[in-house]
Order: C-alpha cells, then sequence, then structure tokens
C-alpha cells in the first residue's frame, strides 16, 4: 500500500471486496475492518442517530416486512440511503486509523463514493494516507454467480427473491460506478479474480 495508512474499497454485496481486503491486507501486514460489523452494532443497538430519517433509513432492509417484494430500484435507494446514513460512523472511524497510523484495508457495501468531500478526510486523502477504491462486476449474471458461489443468506432465499437481491446489487453497482467516475475515484472490475488484488494496487 507504498505510502498509504487507511485504503477503503467499496462495492455492492457480492463482488468480492471482503475476500480482496484479505488478501490485499495479508500481503501488507495491515489490518483489515468490514464496515458491515459497524452497520450491524449501529442497526442492532437501537441507537439513535442524529438525524431520524438516517435513523429509520439504516434499519429499512432489516426491519420491513416482505422487503424482497419490493421493486429493485426502491431498495437501490434503500442501500444508497444506509450508505449516507453510515457516512458520519465510517469517517470517524477510517480518521481515528489514519490518526493512529495503522495500516488498515477497510472495506464495505456501505462506503459511498461521496466520503471523498467528508471535511475530515480531505487532508488525508490530499496526503495519500487515505485511498479509495470501488470494485464492480462486469454485468448482473456475474453478482449472481458470485452470490451462489458464496452461498451466504442464499439457502434461505427464494428464486424470486435471490433474483430481486442480485437485481438491487446490480443497480447499486451502477450507481456507485458513476458517483465514483465523477469524483475520479478508480472502479476496478472484478474478474479475473486472481489478478484483482494486483489490479487494485497497481491502480492506487
Amino acid at each position: 500500500m507504498h505510502h498509504s495508512t487507511v485504503l477503503l474499497i467499496g462495492g455492492a454485496s457480492g463482488t468480492g471486496k471482503s475476500t480482496v481486503a484479505r488478501a490485499i491486507a495479508r500481503r501488507h501486514d495491515a489490518d483489515w475492518l468490514q464496515v458491515d460489523d459497524l452497520r450491524l452494532a449501529l442497526q442492532w443497538s437501537d441507537v439513535r442517530l442524529l438525524d431520524d430519517d438516517a435513523t429509520e433509513a439504516l434499519r429499512f432492509l432489516e426491519r420491513t416486512e416482505d422487503v424482497w417484494q419490493l421493486p429493485a430500484e426502491r431498495l437501490r435507494d434503500a442501500m444508497i440511503a444506509v450508505g449516507v446514513a453510515m457516512t458520519e460512523a465510517v469517517a470517524i472511524v477510517v480518521g481515528n486509523h489514519v490518526a493512529q497510523g495503522d495500516v488498515t484495508v477497510i472495506e464495505g457495501d456501505g462506503i459511498l463514493p461521496s466520503i471523498v468531500e467528508h471535511p475530515e478526510l480531505r487532508g488525508s486523502l490530499a496526503s495519500g494516507k487515505l485511498r479509495v477504491v470501488f470494485v464492480a462486476p462486469s454485468d448482473e449474471d456475474e453478482l449472481l454467480r458470485n452470490m451462489l458461489d458464496r452461498g451466504r443468506g442464499v439457502p434461505d432465499k427464494s428464486e424470486a427473491e435471490l433474483r430481486r437481491i442480485v437485481e438491487m446489487n446490480w443497480l447499486y453497482t451502477v450507481w456507485l460506478a458513476r458517483e465514483a467516475e465523477e469524483r475520479s475515484i478508480p472502479v476496478v472490475t472484478t474478474r479475473p479474480w486472481d489478478t484483482l488484488a494486483d489490479r487494485i494496487i497497481e491502480t492506487l
């Protein structure tokens, strides 16, 4: 990771973020953190965020009955809203690791491209201590294959629900890539898997 302290890896669920983050962390003797841990702690501890809308957004997907019956576009918007709600918490965690000088890889689907505009992180970005990259599959079918290969959260879902989740994640991927590119943040394709870690490091 050269002179960087923290590397953020964003992308939709099923894109291989966790796998590549672990690989990069091992290679560079870095810590590895999942934004999901932070999200779950906030969701299930009934913490109230400063903004009531953000509090509701954070819990929408987990606490809405028959949520996977909703249109994929509504689910994508819910994913974006979760990322917005998480931004302050993610920025605090990132800022702390930069301040401590910890070499850390942090990954999660709750990382939004707009994190680079957070006032507390601009200095770290300018100095190169913080780097941000997003990973994206080439198409929706690749996301489906990844989810089936991973198997996590799949056995308890019907075929229709699984298709809706894949469609949501694909729409979210397209949105993330567009937002990242508008901010000149690198977007790296996930395939081929065996070179993903190398390509991320080369891009940075």
